[in-house]
């Protein structure tokens, strides 16, 4: 793996001038000390897009998109950290060196040579393909499936011939190492040991790139029906292509995902190709059928807001579910289109074009509520008392701990609707629900159980929220300070991303002594905790009042914190009175009238 020292990067970071920077991709105009565009990561019809000179920084105060030159440049052109230092190096005219081990040396070689191979490889097939003979019966049959001349090349489709040592005897020519071109899963090694024939012979050739566009691996389809071959054969997974780590096309949809808010995620490659080539430019697809953590991790720095959209039939049906309940327990906002007929959306696509299927089938996805009891309906007969009863059981065994009181609403409405059994009887089977689920949670950890937690939201909490975010820029310009009062304020914030970043904070310092908010931001891989970061750094700060600001942030957060004690306090003092423990709740009562004391000298 490439290593740039972080002397070179700071020089990097240091020379370039983000204003010069983004106003190559987005035309900027002065209001003030700042500048101000369209922002390039979601659509607007108003410049919310702001771009600090003095800072170096950008924030979107739409969609929340922020960061510096470097981050700019990775999600602007879809670049990793390493990339993006050295196009921004370049700009500089900095010829960047790398430091490597052997043997990182020999791996990054080995898998440098498969990318090469790969391009060779998409090239001669796309060549095959629109411009030989031999590729014109499938260029006809692309041609039927309305794809056009301009299309295929965007797309790099190409032809593999029916020879069997065509790309084999092309790359020996070309001096690759056969047996790392077997390794990378192009050909095979003939059992007689004479010499090489291709994974692919006589297919449709459709490229899988990598994040930044590079041809890693391929999926080649039978131009003929048939019986005894796969519809669909794809590369094995080799050093420069793991299924878990690839959704197809995000090179391609990124922008467009931060533009919309949204992405819309398939099963299938070639649904993905028919949506893009329709116009819905924010679509992936999973190279698989599993859903990987990795590629829920790069789901979620795209979009907060995921459509699902599976094959109609039992099995994608299945695959949505199990999707759907993955990117829910993330976290993320998520829809689920469902397909009629048992269509595939390449095949309804195909049928009925992309406006209706925008129209009639994204524009009409189901909540998570709504889809999981319609997986559950599908195979019930709601005339059949017995299928009723399950019906609600198993819709409530799956909702009832994830709805919120108008989802639950909602929901008893629905089944009420679909089953005509009353609200007050549904309303019981929830709620019984919820007693399973939680004695379930008591059984599991009984001693957690026991102590009841009650944090009650502070009146004042747009007070404490910019008390937090004030101390926090602070702490990330001044390292001495962070050190001064890292004892006495490790407990003392509230919010969940804050307290992630004090204690990662807190880590960047022991690794580096001065402090450097550009490169500890860059070090987070959470979007929302860089956002935080950001948003902390762009706040106004007293520069000659600087300890009195801190204080008085920390004078707030403690008196809120008793607040929040006294609170918790009365309530187990209460909950003691219950139990007829007097003793209990006097001992906790007086533990109030200290902390209401407290309260006021601070």
């Amino acid at each position: 793996m490439t290593r740039i020292s972080d002397e070179t990067i700071e020089e990097i970071r240091s020379g370039t001038d983000i204003v010069d920077l983004i106003s190559e991709y987005v035309q900027l105009a002065k209001r003030g000390k700042n500048w101000f565009g369209l922002c390039p990561f979601h659509e607007e019809g108003s410049p919310s897009f702001s771009v600090s000179e003095d800072k170096q920084l950008f924030h979107c105060f739409g969609c929340g998109a922020s960061g510096n030159a470097i981050t700019f440049m990775m999600d602007m052109e879809n670049r990793s950290f390493i990339d993006s230092i050295v196009k921004l190096g370049s700009r500089m005219g900095l010829e960047l060196e790398s430091s490597q081990t052997d043997n990182q040396a020999s791996t990054s070689s080995s898998n440098h040579k498969m990318l090469k191979a790969y391009t060779l490889a998409a090239n001669f097939y796309s060549h095959l393909l629109l411009n030989t003979i031999e590729g014109e019966k499938a260029l006809e049959y692309l041609e039927k499936r309305g794809f056009t001349r301009n299309e295929i090349e965007q797309y790099e489709i190409g032809w593999s011939p029916v020879q069997s040592d065509a790309l084999s005897a092309l790359l020996k020519r070309q001096g690759f190492d056969m047996k790392e071109m077997e390794t990378a899963g192009l050909c095979f090694h003939k059992e007689d040991g004479s010499g090489y024939f291709d994974r692919f012979r006589g297919r449709i050739m459709f490229p899988i790139q990598d994040d930044n566009g590079a041809t890693i691996a391929f999926s080649g389809r039978r131009l003929e029906d048939s019986s005894s071959e796969a519809k669909y054969i794809n590369s094995p997974e080799t050093p420069v292509f793991e299924k878990s780590k690839v959704l197809f096309n995000f090179h391609r949809a990124r922008l467009n995902v931060r533009k919309t808010g949204k992405v819309v995620l398939f099963e299938g490659f070639m649904d993905t190709i028919a949506a893009d080539r329709g116009g819905i430019g924010n679509t992936v697809a999973v190279m698989g059928t599993a859903l990987s953590a990795h590629h829920i991790v790069k789901l979620k720095r795209m979009a907060k807001k995921i459509v699902i959209c599976c094959d109609g039939d039992s099995a994608g049906w299945g695959a949505a579910k199990r999707f759907a309940d993955q990117l829910m327990d993330s976290g993320m906002d998520v829809l689920v289109a469902t397909l009629p007929d048992k269509m595939d959306p390449d095949d309804y696509i195909g049928q009925h074009g992309s406006d209706v299927f925008s129209e009639k089938v994204l524009d009409q996805a189901l909540s998570y509520i709504s889809f999981v009891a319609a997986y559950y309906r599908r195979d019930k007969n709601l005339s059949v008392d017995h299928d009723i009863k399950q019906y609600v059981h198993e819709v409530f065994d799956e909702l009832a701990h994830r709805c919120s009181p108008i989802e639950k609403d909602l929901l008893i409405q629905q089944l009420h609707n679909e089953t005509q059994a009353s609200k007050e009887s549904l309303g019981q089977e929830f709620t019984k629900s919820i007693a399973k689920k939680a004695k379930q949670s008591r059984d599991t950890s009984p001693e957690e159980s026991r102590t009841v937690h009650v944090t009650k939201a502070p009146a004042n909490r747009a007070e404490t929220d910019r008390a937090e975010q004030l101390l926090l820029a602070h702490l990330l310009m001044d390292a001495d300070l962070f050190e001064e009062k890292r004892l006495e304020l490790q407990d003392l914030f509230v919010r969940d991303d804050v307290i992630k970043i004090f204690f990662k904070l807190a880590a960047f310092y022991e690794q580096y002594d001065l402090p450097n908010y550009q490169r500890f931001a860059e070090t987070l891989e959470d979007r929302q905790l860089k956002k935080v970061v950001m948003e902390a750094i762009l706040t106004e700060r007293s520069q000659e009042h600087t300890t009195q600001e801190v204080n008085d942030c920390i004078r707030h957060l403690k008196r809120n914190q008793i607040k929040r004690l006294i609170d918790q306090k009365r309530y187990e003092s209460k909950e003691a009175e219950k139990r007829n423990d007097l003793l209990k709740a006097m001992e906790l009562a007086s533990e109030v009238i200290q902390l209401v004391r407290s309260l006021k000298v601070l």
